[in-house]
């Protein structure tokens, strides 16, 4: 007779389930494709930055409109260490201290979990770790820029349609390299990002995360200098407007970026970026992050952002699921076109923007507004109302501002909670005493 009432005690104590609103609609890309362009800076690149080489002699700029001219940029991105296969696997676990051998948990694991095609188009090769991740991969083994031949891997689970696709890439390599000079190292990243371009158009109906890595912008600064350095950097706008077109066209979401940049000694001299005299320069550790696609809102965004931030930005991004092993060290980048406002603690709460309703939510537990536009709105419950600014999706716990006075309800609860476990008490006492 006692379990009885208790259980509807408890269950009025229970928190009451959460309540969604969708205030807008937000759009959800088919997939994704990570770009790695080895080498280039954001010094090089960005008209917010300038570089200087290591004797104080200003560096010249390329243009690149397909980088700078669209999507959500992010304006000063930095890498934990200015060198390739560490940089590599920082990106795709979000964890500064990943040795490449291994890397444990990554995006392509989360993403595989959820039904994605897992691929990478690779020029510089990479550790095998990373490769082992994929359901496709095309890469090269070495960084030679002639004799060299692309080598295309499949899993079981890859669809039939990637092979004869790669073994098309595989025999269009030497044609796209064949001239020497800054000709022969545009054709170089030429070839990855045309690969990379035409695959996605083959892919369309599949949910798919392909990481591709172009490697002639470092070569060229290591070899060429600066000036055959920024010819280099000058010839991938092309390519990149193709393969940015391909993914506007088949709704994917398109993320470029660089594992580190590239630090000269002089105007004259040729380039480095993990030596010690060159590892710390913000040359080498600045590079370039930008988001275009669906649900990317066209912004420059100001702040200090990290390599780290990258995978669960990504993630957040196809709405993919965690894993639950997944420690996070960054945070997600705020570039969406709609975020998420968490509200609990409230018996119910209104959103507005300025004086428009947008949305009403009633329950005593947790409300969640989705698809919120940047910017400044205000919740309100009863006669009480609060500014939230929305710049990235937010928590508010309202418990404390709605209580009751003093504390009172509190009060209430714990005199329940010290009945409660006295009637159990009670209850075991005599049920021990008739046993006996």
């Amino acid at each position: 007779m006692i379990l009885r009432p208790l259980f509807l005690l408890l269950l009025l104590l229970s928190p009451a389930s959460a309540v969604d609103v969708q205030v807008r609609a937000q759009a959800q890309p088919a997939g994704a494709v990570i770009l790695v362009v080895d080498g280039l800076g954001a010094s090089y690149v960005y008209p917010e930055h300038s570089a200087y080489a290591l004797d104080g002699a200003p560096l010249g700029k390329a243009v690149l409109f397909n980088l700078t001219g669209i999507g959500g940029r992010v304006v000063d991105a930095r890498v934990p260490v200015p060198e390739t296969t560490k940089s590599h696997s920082v990106l795709v676990t979000g964890y500064s201290g990943v040795d490449p051998q291994f890397l444990g948990p990554t995006i392509f694991d989360a993403a595989r979990r959820n039904g994605y095609l897992c691929l990478a188009v690779l020029q510089r090769g990479d550790a095998m770790p990373m490769l082992k991740k994929m359901d496709a991969v095309l890469y090269l083994g070495d960084n030679a820029m002639h004799g060299a031949e692309p080598t295309p891997g499949f899993r079981e689970s890859a669809p039939i349609v990637l092979r004869p696709l790669f073994q098309e890439w595989q025999n269009r390599f030497a044609e796209y390299c064949a001239p020497h000079g800054v000709a022969g190292y545009a054709g170089y990243d030429a070839w990855g990002l045309d690969a990379a371009a035409d695959i996605v158009r083959h892919l369309t109906g599949r949910s798919f995360l392909m990481l591709v890595n172009v490697g002639a912008v470092d070569s060229a600064g290591q070899n060429l200098g600066a000036e055959g350095y920024l010819q280099t950097v000058a010839a991938l706008d092309r390519p990149l407007g193709r393969l940015a077109e391909a993914c506007r066209e088949n709704n994917v979401l398109l993320v470029v970026t660089a594992d580190h940049g590239m630090c000269f000694p002089s105007a004259r001299g040729k380039g480095g970026h993990s030596a010690d005299k060159y590892m710390g320069r913000l040359e080498s550790l600045r590079v370039p992050l930008v988001f275009f696609g669906p649900g990317v809102e066209e912004l420059n965004l100001a702040g200090k952002w990290s390599e780290v931030d990258i995978a669960p930005t990504v993630l957040d991004m196809l709405n993919v699921s965690e894993s639950e092993n997944q420690s996070w060290e960054g945070e997600r980048i705020p570039l969406k076109q709609g975020f998420d406002l968490r509200v609990v603690g409230a018996p119910g709460v209104a959103l507005y923007r300025g004086e428009t309703l947008l949305a009403n939510a009633t329950g005593d537990g947790e409300c969640n507004f989705r698809g919120l536009a940047r910017g400044l709105y205000s919740l309100r419950t009863g006669e009480r109302s609060w500014q939230v600014l929305m710049n990235g999706d937010r928590t508010l716990d309202l418990t404390e501002k709605t209580a009751p006075p003093l504390g009172g309800m509190k009060k209430i609860v714990g005199v329940i909670l010290i009945l409660v476990i006295n009637l159990i008490g009670a209850a075991v006492i005599v049920w021990i005493w008739r046993k006996e």
